[in-house]
């Protein structure tokens, strides 16, 4: 026993592969061919599934039409015996039984007569018409679907034979007067799976041929693929944490030596290495001939531009189609340093501010061998000092509007009395238009004195809860007149059930109706706004108005709330000034993304509850 053990044992030991290639060929065959059968078992089944659920979706959709076409015929012919009765229902009912089951190709369907408790039609006709008034045993599926009311799917041998059946019960005024049934052979739906499993078969046998074929040809270059090393040798170059995955043999004890020497490289890194890679501020060096040699991770993130796709590249290229002039190549040809030097870089998706700082790099000797720049990101800290300058800068115009108004404003009280009592007791209508004219200027100059003392000193905030939706519609009311609404689709996408806000709603009606005004006026002819609301989270909801209109350029687009700031001839420049202090003072956000020609949107973002420092 022992000696037939050992010669087993050796057989296998002698038909084993011993060969890397041999190993990895046996592997590979192993590796495609049992997820190929696998999946192949997965996809039979699945297949033969699907073909059933698609048959009894067939079935069902025949016995619905069925269903359609019957309408109320089963109350026709009530006074004729049953046998006279079963032959003029089946007379009327049977073109369309065999109109809709010559659709359908091998499906058999008919109704059945409670009342009569007979079959009325079978079509085809010509194949089935011999079953009509028969009546269906006491143990027929049917029964129980008159039963029961409730559709019924069975397997079995009921009047045609062997078959799928799909049965619905015939329900009028809450009655089940009956059953339609939609049937298919079992041989038929055998005979469709069975072609599908061969073709699957099929696919799977032509996968596995070519699959080996595959794995024969492609294993040659098996013991040639010391290039694996080589490549994790060039990686290794760009990152020490990189390693060769083990492998067996030769292969295997290359793949350890070089593990084990990137370890010790990794161990020998300088402190200046770690720190310089560790820290928050962005770091790139270049050689002597304008090549990137290092970026750390701060200043991959900065830039967007990542380590792979820059070492060893001139670091030029990055700006060839911009106008930028590098500081540190600038550092690297003319020996300049630069010592937090604020620019404007053009990262890889957008353009940044930055500080920098360079200097020339030099080995042992004292020789020039490249450059380094240090950065920091510095367009968070920009955007923050401009909104504080331009709240002081508004401030500060707040304060001289309101002196410059009221000195104004009594002057022109007198000067509206004494033009009304002119007015009143002149006599020529020529003068009288003049008067009036003088009147309604005075007006106009009122009205821009009250936005300016609006902007100076807005009323004291009213803080209760409204609604967006209702405030968007109560100021479309005031905007919406006939002349604009023909030229004009207002299209609004207000999110249904939108909580309250705590707000003032007069205020926050009057920055909608600035901005829905100048949306109207920058469409000449015909145009769209868009209107749409939306929770983005339980603290923030967001208004987003866009038209179709001209357009705003971006050399205009950072003064567009700067007061007595207009492109329009009669404007006064404070509707949005106005809005942006409105908002701001509800805690909220005002964004303005604009493009010529191309239209408009404002993006207005409201705290749900005001002055609770809700997270961003």
């Amino acid at each position: 026993m022992s000696s037939l053990y050992s010669a087993f044992k050796r057989s296998i030991q002698t038909c084993r592969p011993h060969t890397l290639r041999g190993k990895m060929m046996v592997l590979a065959i192993l590796m495609v061919s049992l997820p190929t059968l696998i999946i192949g078992y997965l996809v039979e089944t699945e297949g033969r599934d699907a073909l059933l659920q698609e048959k009894r979706i067939k079935l069902s959709a025949v016995t619905k039409l069925l269903d359609q076409s019957l309408a109320d015929s089963f109350s026709l012919y009530a006074d004729l015996p049953r046998e006279q009765r079963i032959k003029a229902l089946n007379q009327k009912l049977a073109p369309e039984t065999d109109k809709i089951t010559g659709a359908f190709s091998g499906v058999g369907a008919g109704y059945y007569s409670k009342e009569l408790d007979a079959i009325i039609t079978y079509g085809p006709q010509a194949l089935h018409g011999n079953a009509v008034g028969v009546t269906i045993k006491a143990d027929h599926p049917g029964r129980e679907v008159m039963a029961s009311g409730e559709p019924l799917v069975k397997w079995g041998s009921q009047v045609r034979g062997n078959i799928m059946n799909s049965m619905i019960p015939i329900k009028r005024d809450n009655q089940v007067i009956g059953y339609i049934w939609a049937n298919e052979l079992s041989n038929d739906i055998d005979r469709q799976a069975l072609a599908m499993d061969i073709k699957i078969m099929f696919v799977l046998v032509i996968g596995l041929l070519l699959s080996i074929w595959m794995i024969a040809v492609f294993s040659r270059r098996f013991t040639t693929d010391i290039d694996t090393i080589k490549t994790g040798l060039t990686e290794l170059s760009l990152d020490l944490k990189a390693t060769i995955p083990p492998m067996k043999g030769e292969m295997g004890e290359i793949s350890d030596s070089v593990n084990a020497l990137s370890r010790a490289l990794r161990e020998a890194k300088t402190l200046n290495e770690l720190v310089i890679e560790s820290a928050a501020d962005g770091v790139i060096s270049v050689d002597i001939h304008g090549c990137v040699t290092m970026i750390n991770p701060a200043a991959e993130g900065i830039t967007g531009y990542r380590k792979k796709a820059l070492i060893g590249r001139p670091y030029a290229e990055i700006f060839d189609k911009t106008d930028f002039h590098s500081p540190v190549l600038d550092t690297l040809i003319h020996g300049i340093d630069h010592v937090a030097l604020e620019v404007e870089y053009p990262a890889k998706d957008r353009k940044i501010q930055i500080s920098v700082s360079t200097s020339q790099l030099h080995n042992a000797q004292g020789e020039t061998i490249g450059a380094l720049v240090i950065f920091t990101d510095l367009t968070a800290k920009k955007e923050v000092q401009r909104r504080i300058e331009q709240a002081e800068r508004l401030a500060t115009l707040g304060e001289l509007m309101a002196g410059v108004a009221h000195e104004v404003r009594n002057p022109l009280t007198a000067i509206s009395g004494f033009v009304q009592i002119l007015r009143d007791s002149e006599q020529d209508p020529q003068r009288r238009e003049y008067t009036q004219i003088i009147l309604k200027e005075v007006n106009s100059i009122n009205r821009v004195i009250q936005q300016l003392l609006d902007f100076a000193r807005p009323r004291p905030s009213l803080y209760q809860q409204v609604n967006l939706n209702q405030l968007i519609n109560q100021t479309l009311i005031l905007v919406k007149t006939k002349g604009i609404e023909v030229r004009i689709d207002f299209i609004l996408e207000l999110e249904q059930h939108l909580p309250d806000i705590e707000a003032d709603g007069e205020l926050l009606k009057q920055v909608l109706l600035n901005l829905l005004i100048n949306a109207v006026q920058s469409i000449a002819t015909r145009g769209k706004i868009m209107i749409t609301t939306r929770s983005r989270d339980q603290y923030w909801q967001e208004i987003t108005i866009q038209d179709t209109g001209c357009g705003i350029g971006d050399d205009i687009k950072s003064k567009i709330f700067d007061p007595f700031y207009t492109t329009k001839p009669s404007g006064t420049g404070l509707g949005l000034s106005i809005s942006h202090r409105i908002i701001t003072a509800h805690d909220g956000d005002i964004t303005l993304n604009s493009q010529l020609n191309q239209g408009t949107t404002f993006t207005l973002v409201l705290p749900v509850k005001h002055g609770e420092g809700n997270p961003l």
